[in-house]
């Protein structure tokens, strides 16, 4: 499914690029960096590749796919580029599509490693990072330098989709050893993962624990652990050794129910559950299903939190956009 992942990487380019201000005279920019950021995710979650779901009608019926977004697959599986995102880039200096794709570089530093060095590819990026040649611009620093030479290196890796069956056995590994950290009460996957989708871009973990701060820092010793690229109280982010990249985040015990579904998602069937909460004067977050005052209704336990909003249950591999309201 190649062309999944590099639509998807150009709709993310195209949302970095006007997040960096290449199309602020838009007054709908913000807006439209969602949309792109919606419709990438939506293409990479596919379970088949995108050239084989038809044309701008049958493209548009995907969630999260509008018209503009179906045009621009179209035009890309017929002549192999985006004319917008080309025409971003141009505004933009012409900023190098490979640059573009390196996590923690950003459009605005990329620009500037461009313009300044004269960079233009991964190997020519991780070269002048080796060399110590990026610390020396302005919006740069050894600590920044570092963090661009590791995501450089595993650039290739972060634009990767794995087949679920194919990292089940990390998964499950994972699980057992985070289960028997000292602190550690429950711990589940969530994610696409959780949704059982054909192919997974990374790990959601959720963890319940009173003491998050011992439990990330046995849980980034673990021995598969490797490249933490963050870890605090509330998240602890790494890669396995597969190169697939682990969220863990830490919850309380009591927002567990609320945690785990809004952390399964999937985004459509998040928000669809949010517009039945509103509709009622409540409120539905990650923390809970609050009423009008603030008051906690449910956030314990998943089946909860569907009661109480009068809608049957979803296992998460049925969560989509489409809901079911009990009489």
């Amino acid at each position: 499914m190649v062309h999944n992942a590099k639509i998807a990487a150009l709709f993310r380019q195209i949302a970095a690029l006007l997040q960096a201000g290449a199309g602020m005279e838009d007054a709908n920019v913000t807006f439209k960096i969602r949309a792109y950021l919606r419709a990438a995710k939506t293409i990479e979650e596919l379970p088949e590749d995108v050239s084989t779901y038809g044309g701008v009608k049958e493209l548009k019926a995907l969630p999260g796919i509008g018209e503009a977004t179906a045009k621009k697959i179209v035009e890309y599986l017929e002549k192999g580029t985006m004319e917008a995102l080309e025409k971003l880039r141009r505004s933009s200096g012409g900023v190098s599509a490979e640059l573009m794709g390196v996590e923690n570089l950003g459009p605005k530093r990329a620009i500037l490693i461009q313009k300044e060095l004269g960079i233009t590819t991964v190997p020519e990026l991780i070269a002048a990072a080796k060399a110590g040649k990026l610390r020396s611009l302005s919006r740069f620093s050894e600590v920044i330098e570092k963090k661009i030479l590791e995501s450089a290196g595993r650039s290739k890796e972060r634009s990767t989709r794995f087949a679920r069956e194919s990292v089940e056995g990390d998964v499950e590994i994972l699980l057992r050893n985070v289960r028997s950290v000292p602190g550690v009460q429950r711990a589940e996957a969530a994610g696409s993962y959780r949704r059982r989708q054909t192919t997974v871009g990374d790990i959601d973990i959720l963890v319940v624990t009173k003491s998050p701060t011992a439990v990330s820092e046995a849980i980034s010793n673990l021995p598969f652990v490797r490249n933490i690229v963050a870890q605090g109280d509330k998240k602890l982010s790494f890669d396995l050794q597969s190169g697939i990249r682990v969220d863990v985040r830490f919850v309380s015990k009591d927002q567990w129910g609320s945690a785990l579904l809004y952390f399964t998602g999937s985004k459509e069937h998040n928000i669809a559950m949010r517009i039945v909460a509103i509709k009622k004067g409540w409120k539905l977050s990650e923390y809970g299903l609050f009423d009008a005052k603030g008051k906690v209704i449910a956030s314990k336990e998943e089946r909860d939190i569907y009661e109480k909003l009068g809608l049957e249950y979803r296992e998460p591999w049925e969560r989509t956009g489409e809901l079911i309201i009990e009489n």
